[in-house]
């Protein structure tokens, strides 16, 4: 039957790539939703699989008894993650823990720019934390720090290290006569961040020490089978959200802000930039926006009630520790907006190859969530289980 006036494009979207049909709409039922369909085949007839009215819950139970080992995210990763342990040669010394703040600034204003980014690694440990390779370097009669200088690389020659820091020896020779402190050595250290805190620890081991900075830098390989359940829940409610704005002529691209705490849907949004004609209304906007006017109302009501409070107290960033769950990958403003705001966690259905500011493989590669040029980093997984039916749009647009 050929399709009649007023069917809709569908895209399915499953772990085996995107695939595109025309789907005869079947008439408006407010009891009709989407659903994830249990085989990656397109059906014979499309009004008959839009009839058959299956809960993503549902049918990801029945797939999942079938092959338990099936998880239906995955990590969209940073380029940079490693799984093994690779080492970089760095130039490192022992100070005086009194100088650290003068040592630390002086070496900032001489060294060049480094080729190898060491913000993982501690800049200054304690003695017994290293484990030094050959003599030891201790002055035993004050308190000293081993200092990470800079990656060999970046600076070749022992003597142009010992010319840096030269001033400091003449400083502290002054001070004290002990010839210990201020020898450069070569140490070991891992090149790339670790990507869980058991592996930051097993690293740390023998070579110099990773700084652990916990969620949300934390990258862990699979989702908890809870985590994946409650999401599961969500996308239903993304769906509904969708077949709701596609009947009423808007984006059908919807998401939702949750509270990972309390499972409390914080906020939710469609995209409304046809009814408002606003280019700027997308859904991840309008999502942060509306947790932003419940955080006013809330410091302001705070604020009248500690009128007689001298200091008020402190104000987490807007969307600190909550997480956001959207049907299309969000583009560069989007997410930069879960960047500015401090989201924890973003999971999204599809893939927009050509205006997506996640994948490092959509758009012009920004790959946002763990740009090391930001100053925030949030976990990301993406759809990859069974087929979702959503509305089509095209590609290009910034969702």
């Amino acid at each position: 039957m050929p399709p009649s006036v007023g069917s809709s494009r569908t895209t399915t979207v499953s772990s085996t790539g995107t695939e595109t049909y025309l789907h005869h709409k079947a008439p408006h039922n407010r009891h009709h939703r989407h659903h994830i369909s249990l085989s990656s085949s397109l059906p014979a007839s499309a009004s008959a699989t839009v009839a058959r009215v299956t809960s993503v819950l549902a049918s990801s139970k029945g797939h999942q008894q079938a092959n338990s080992s099936a998880r239906s995210f995955v990590q969209v990763k940073s380029p940079h993650e490693r799984t093994e342990l690779e080492l970089v040669d760095v130039w490192a010394t022992t100070i005086p823990a009194r100088m650290a703040t003068s040592v630390v600034s002086h070496l900032k204003q001489e060294l060049p720019k480094d080729p190898h980014s060491l913000l993982h690694l501690r800049r200054l440990v304690k003695e017994a934390e290293v484990e030094q390779q050959g003599s030891v370097l201790k002055a035993s009669d004050q308190v000293v720090l081993n200092l990470l200088i800079c990656s060999i690389d970046a600076v070749p020659s022992e003597d142009e290290i010992k010319r840096m820091l030269l001033s400091m020896t003449e400083l502290q020779a002054a001070k004290m006569n002990d010839n210990k402190l201020f020898v450069p050595v070569i140490r070991k250290a891992p090149k790339y961040p670790a990507l869980t805190k058991q592996q930051s620890k097993e690293w740390s081991d023998g070579t110099w020490p990773i700084m652990w900075r916990g969620n949300p830098h934390a990258i862990i390989s699979e989702l908890p089978s809870e985590d994946e359940d409650l999401y599961k829940r969500y996308i239903e409610k993304l769906l509904e959200l969708t077949e709701k704005a596609n009947n009423e002529g808007e984006m059908p691209v919807a998401t939702l802000i949750v509270d990972p705490a309390t499972y409390e849907i914080v906020a939710s949004a469609v995209d409304t930039r046809k009814s408002s004609n606003n280019p700027l209304a997308h859904s991840t906007m309008t999502c942060i926006a509306k947790v932003a006017e419940k955080e006013l109302w809330r410091r302001q009501n705070e604020a009248t009630a500690m009128q007689s409070t001298k200091e008020p107290p402190p104000q987490a960033y807007l969307c600190h520790n909550l997480q956001l769950i959207t049907t299309h990958e969000p583009c560069a403003m989007c997410s930069m907006a879960m960047v500015h705001s401090r989201i924890s966690r973003l999971v999204y259905i599809k893939d927009m190859p050509r205006s997506g500011g996640i994948d490092r493989s959509s758009g012009p590669g920004y790959g946002i969530h763990w740009n090391k040029q930001l100053n925030w980093r949030f976990e990301t997984w993406r759809w990859d289980g069974q087929n979702i039916l959503l509305y089509d749009i095209d590609e290009a647009t910034n969702a």
